[in-house]
């Protein structure tokens, strides 16, 4: 196993501190782009096509895509990350706004499964769950979240509806990370590549009996020379209450460890989204959170948004241990057949 012991220089090993004032990773869409995803919409709803029943080739977007691929080389191949903003959601109801941002998904990648339903996209809100009980998803909730990736290759976001108060969401480069734990904390490294359990949140297979993935996963390893990362503080720590056997504390130090440097002031970056951003991130590179948010008291001030999971095979050298990030049940995951037109 080889575990890099140099620094990492790329772009996607960046800083919050050196972020927040880059226009570059704002991308804004003009009237143009606007009519022009309006045109298409209008057209699948004419025939009477809904989110998951139509391809790219049904949602022509020419200028539109140009523009996608752009975010998805910076994603991809850049930062990391991308804020795509303008998107034309007001006004509109849900219908209408899903299929709006599946025609825009899928030019991302191919869309995978999200849940124990086979969802292509989920609704992210606050469900009214207990963040501390077993096989709830801090998504499903109000509370703040830790620091996390994706189980896909790329995650995407839409605003829909912001809170009354909170959600900010926030977001810090894995890789900036694993500068500062070779600088200051190498110890961690060989714990880090190995690995830990994640909790299944109930879509455990028969090979996991205590509904956790039947291996550790790496959060951090190297492949030609390239690092990726796979990191769930959440899924983590649930892990350890399921398994008959715990982590050693040295060990879940260096869990604390990542959380404690993404929540840094120099590391993190925030953003605060509105209606029709859209947040795009590359999961090997980024760990996303949100804070705790307060929604309004009617359904327009209640927070919504809506996920996309994309992989976008060959794009980069993972180690086959990490490959399918943490999720190992029977319904998640799985690639949508023929979904990029």
């Amino acid at each position: 196993m080889e575990i890099r012991r140099t620094p990492i220089e790329h772009p996607s090993a960046w800083r919050g501190v050196d972020m927040a004032d880059d226009p570059a990773w704002r991308v804004a869409l003009g009237p143009a782009e606007i009519a022009e995803i309006e045109q298409a919409l209008a057209g699948v709803q004419r025939r009477g096509l809904r989110a998951g029943d139509f391809s790219a080739d049904d949602f022509p977007l020419p200028a539109v895509e140009a523009i996608l691929q752009r975010c998805r080389d910076d994603v991809l191949n850049g930062r990391g990350f991308v804020l795509l903003r303008g998107l034309p959601v007001a006004g509109r109801d849900l219908e209408a706004i899903r299929a709006l941002y599946w025609g825009i998904g899928l030019r991302l990648g191919t869309p995978v499964t999200q849940n124990l339903a086979g969802d292509l996209m989920a609704e992210i809100t606050d469900r009214g769950l207990d963040v501390n009980a077993l096989n709830v998803k801090p998504s499903q909730t109000n509370a703040e979240q830790r620091p996390h990736s994706d189980p896909a290759d790329m995650v995407a976001l839409l605003c829909v509806r912001r809170p009354e108060a909170g959600g900010l969401s926030r977001i810090a480069s894995s890789l900036a990370i694993y500068n500062e734990i070779l600088a200051h904390h190498s110890d961690y490294l060989d714990v880090l590549y190995r690995g830990f359990h994640h909790d299944l949140r109930g879509d455990a297979s028969k090979d996991s009996p205590y509904g956790v993935t039947p291996q550790p996963i790496p959060v951090y390893r190297c492949r030609d020379g390239v690092v990726s990362s796979v990191f769930n503080a959440s899924t983590i720590k649930d892990a350890q209450r399921r398994m008959p056997t715990g982590v050693p504390a040295h060990e879940m130090a260096a869990v604390d460890h990542i959380v404690a440097l993404a929540h840094r002031d120099d590391l993190r970056l925030e953003m605060d989204f509105r209606p029709g951003d859209m947040q795009i991130l590359n999961n090997y590179t980024v760990l996303h959170w949100r804070t705790a948010f307060v929604d309004g008291a009617d359904a327009a001030h209640k927070r919504l948004l809506y996920r996309f999971w994309v992989n976008v095979p060959g794009s980069r050298p993972i180690d086959p241990a990490m490959a399918a990030g943490y999720i190992t049940g029977a319904q998640t995951g799985r690639a949508m057949a023929n979904a990029h037109a």
